[in-house]
This record gives structure tokens, sequence and C-alpha cells, in this order.
């Protein structure tokens, strides 16, 4: 039998009530307006679940806002007594989550990081047969050995404290970890993923300046509303509107390039239906060397993304990555492109395209494209012991070029000019003239 939703009491006998109980302070008048309006403790408390607090914690809190909001609560102002409790009991509720998110709270790099170092050391014990050394799971994490031991000396005093935890569904879960445990001078060794970087960046630069600094406040100085107020000059309820719009606005972009990815891989995959050829779904060629593929299907992958990204519209880039000295050593060959892997993106294409030159193709990527490349310059520089450094060109379509040969062009032009800059640097690509640029493509 289906459960009867609740009716909330009458407004008028609401009111009665709380007149009364101002007047008389008749304690059972109180239990009554508590009994009557628990309804909105678990509708609010709904809201929050899944945040890792249990229900009942919530519920608990949310009784004593509304405890709070029958005690304060004056008619003389005008307001329904119901709109003034949910308020009290979702700030009750809030104040709980914000204050305990303090010692539980794990920012999502640290949850990455604490993954690539278990799953790296698991995967080399069972290549080596042995238990790796700091420097080997350093390596094949993207992160430093002084990082790594930091991580692992976290997670063993974190097993120590969690024996003292009052919950008992402790087994299975994560280990909490201290963040400020694995802070260190080197901001290039601990860090969002890049992509993360790259789209972050991108969507917090939508935002009006005042919403950055709300959200930076907020998020990244961990500071209250109240705070961000007073640091601000504005009242509490704009800081508010401010922060739920940025995060709004930020939601939005997020699934719009979600929504992007989706409407591509359909493409392709109502194009493979019809019989359409579709390079993307058949294997592709790879270089015997790296097992990378090699420049053909590079090329040709680009052309199918010239082709989305003029359909949508939609930005993408290219990357010519190229060691400095000409450096036929295999070994450096085969450590700079399992170095280049692990700091690309999964939907990112990486291929050897002649020599030690290597390609990068970043979807949905626009003038971020500098970030990554930036980082895999300063990346190979710090990894590879100074026995090697490289330097990268990079273009973003359309704004460097609407055609693969164009965009080739101008991507090795400024793999060149890096080059001769004196290397070890990463530069973009001139900005393509449009005529000549038409020309190119109308020949492609």
């Amino acid at each position: 039998m289906a459960r009867e939703k609740r009716k909330a009491p009458d407004r008028h006998e609401v009111e009665n009530v709380v007149l009364e109980y101002r007047r008389t302070g008749d304690t059972e008048l109180r239990d009554r307006l508590i009994s009557q309006h628990l309804y909105l403790v678990q509708t609010v408390a709904r809201k929050f679940t899944g945040l890792g607090e249990s229900h009942e914690d919530l519920l608990q809190e949310g009784a004593m806002g509304l405890i709070n909001a029958v005690d304060l609560f004056d008619p003389d102002r005008g307001v329904q007594f119901s709109t003034y409790a949910t308020h009290l009991v979702e700030g009750q509720i809030r104040h709980y989550l914000r204050d305990r998110g303090k010692l539980i709270k794990q920012p999502a790099w640290v949850q990455e990081l604490t993954t690539k170092i278990v799953k790296a050391t698991e995967g080399l014990t069972q290549e080596l047969n042995r238990a790796p050394t700091l420097a080997e799971i350093a390596e094949r994490a993207a992160t430093s050995p002084h990082n790594v031991r930091r991580m692992l000396d976290a997670r063993e005093r974190s097993k120590v404290a969690s024996l003292d935890a009052a919950r008992s569904d402790d087994d299975g879960q994560a280990p909490v970890i201290d963040p400020e445990k694995l802070r260190t001078d080197d901001g290039d060794d601990v860090h969002l993923p890049v992509e993360d970087r790259i789209f972050l960046r991108d969507a917090m630069s939508r935002l009006r300046t005042l919403e950055r600094k709300v959200v930076h406040l907020f998020y990244y100085l961990d500071l209250n509303q109240t705070e961000i107020a007073r640091k601000l000059g504005i009242s509490v309820n704009y800081a508010s509107y401010l922060l739920r719009g940025a995060v709004a606005k930020l939601k939005n972009a997020f699934e719009s390039s979600q929504e992007q990815a989706q409407a591509a891989a359909e493409l392709e995959e109502k194009k493979s239906a019809t019989g359409a050829y579709s390079l993307s779904l058949r294997p592709a060629p790879t270089d015997a060397l790296t097992k990378l593929p090699t420049r053909g299907h590079f090329v040709d992958q680009i052309g199918q993304e010239v082709e989305r990204a003029t359909r949508y519209p939609q930005q993408f880039s290219l990357v010519l990555v190229e060691p400095d000295c000409d450096d036929s050593d295999e070994e450096k060959l085969v450590a700079l492109s399992l170095l280049l892997r692990t700091n690309v993106r999964g939907i990112d294409l990486l291929a050897r395209l002649s020599g030690a030159r290597f390609g990068l193709l970043l979807p949905h990527t626009g003038r971020e494209a500098g970030v990554l490349a930036d980082r895999i310059v300063r990346t190979v520089e710090s990894r590879m012991s100074g026995t090697i450094t490289i330097s990268a060109g990079y273009a973003v379509f359309p704004t460097n070029g609407r055609s693969t040969e164009s965009l080739m062009s101008a991507t090795e032009e400024a793999l060149l000019a890096a080059h001769q800059q004196g290397g070890n640097c990463s530069l973009r690509a001139p900005r393509a003239a449009r005529g000549n640029d038409r020309a190119q493509a109308a020949t492609g």
C-alpha cells in the first residue's frame, strides 16, 4: 500500500498556536509545533544525503534548527513559520557539514594521487616480483619520491588513527589523509590533473571577476560566507548569491562539455552503423618501438577532428614535441614516450610521427593547451635527470588554422621557433592569415 504524502499543517492554525505559545509559554504548545513540522527536517535532510554523513546525524542537526526556529520565530515580521523554519533547519545542517568537512574532506587531487600511487605500487610489484622503490613508484605515478613517501606515511598513520574512530563501518573505506602532510614547496609535483586544470581554468575565465574571487576564497582559502562578505565588503546574502551563481555556471560548463563529447561519440557510432568510413573505430597502426600510433593515423584523426569542430563548433589543439638535440637512443625515446603517455588525458591521441618527434591531438581544448605543453617540458626536464630536454609547439583550431595542413604547418613552425629560442620551452603558433587558410582548407 502506497504511503500517504504528509500534508503540511494549516497555516492559520500554526499562526494561532505560535501566538498562544508566545503569550503563555506553554511547553505543550512548543512540543506541538515541533512535532507538526518534523516533516521539514526530513525534507531538508534528504537534500544533503550522500555527503559522507549519516542520515540520522543530519536529522539530529535539522531538529536542532527546528527547535531554534520555534524559540526565535517572530510572527510580527509577516514571514510564514514554515519558511522561517526551513531556513534555520538548512542553515544548521550546512554549518554542521562545513565544520565536519574541515576534518574529513579530501580534495580531488589528494584522492587521485593516492589512487595513482596505490595502482603504481600494485602494478610494479606484479611486474618486478618485488617491492618497488620510491623512485619507481614516483615515475609510474608521475610525481616525486618525496610525495610518495609522504602519502604512504600518511596512509599508515591514518590506519592507526582509524582504530579510535567511533564509526564501525570504516572497513573498506579509503583512509582519511591530511592534505597538509602533502604540501610541498614544489608546486609542480602535487597538482590537479592536467585535464581538470585545463577545464577549470577555462570555465573560471567565464565567470565575472567578483564571482571568481568568491569561488577562490570559499574553495581555495576555505573562508566561510561571512568571512568572504567581510573581506570583499559585500553583504552575506550577496556573497551567498554570487557563490551559488558561480557554482551553477561551472556546473553548466561541465555538463556542456560532456554533452559535446557525447554528441561526437554518437555521431561516430551512427557513421559506423550506416557503413561510413570511420578510421577512429579501426585498429590504429602502431610504431614498433614505442607502441604508439603512427603519423598516418595521427593526420587522419586531425581531419576527423576538423570536421567535428567545424560542425558543432568547438576547439581542439595540436602539440608537437621533440628533443632539443638529435638523439636516436632508443631507450631514451621509449622513456620519453612513457612519460608523455602519463601526462595526457584518456581522450587525447599521442603518436610517434617520425624519428624522435611526437604529436598530441587534444579534443575540446583551446588556448589552455599551453598549460599541458609547458607541463610536459618541465616534467621531461625534471624526470629525465638532465639527460634530455625537449621543445614543444602548439596550435589551436580555428585560431591558428582551419585545415589539417594549415594546423600541422603552424605547429611545426612553433616547434622550430622553440628550438631556435634555445630549447626547453614551448611556444604557440602565430595566428593564421584568413585568406591563406581558406585557400589551404579548400585544397585540403
